[in-house]
């Protein structure tokens, strides 16, 4: 697991914290002013208030949120690979989603975000919710 030193590691559990507190002010924070989300398949976003205007439906449509953290690697550059499975509640159902995300860190914020995921997966469990 990461270690103090790693500043990007530390910047992408406080991301992820963030979302499991439900906390969009406190995931913004993150970013860095440009910063670019590409939550493929979808088209990517450039910016803080494009950023929330992507993430905030996630939110908004949740009870609660639970991204549970399988594995997390830093190189030199400060690229931090996350694997994870990200949860929703939505209308009293868990979603469950695996995803592989990418940030790049810049200066002590995220510069840019990917995150890899199987949309159909995501969909069938949306259509019962």
């Amino acid at each position: 697991m990461p270690t103090p030193d790693d500043s990007a590691t530390q910047l992408v559990l406080e991301l992820i914290d963030g979302f499991n507190q439900m906390d969009i002010e406190r995931i913004l924070a993150c970013f860095a002013d440009a910063a670019v989300y590409h939550n493929i398949p979808m088209e990517a976003v450039t910016g803080r208030d494009n950023i929330r205007a992507a993430l905030q439906p996630f939110l908004a449509g949740s009870t609660a949120v639970q991204w549970d953290l399988i594995s997390i690697a830093e190189d030199a550059s400060g690229r931090v690979l996350t694997e994870r499975v990200d949860k929703f509640e939505i209308g009293g159902k868990w979603i469950s989603i695996a995803v592989m995300g990418v940030f790049e860190v810049v200066d002590g914020k995220i510069a840019a975000w990917r995150d890899y995921f199987d949309l159909a997966q995501f969909q069938s469990q949306m259509t019962p919710a």
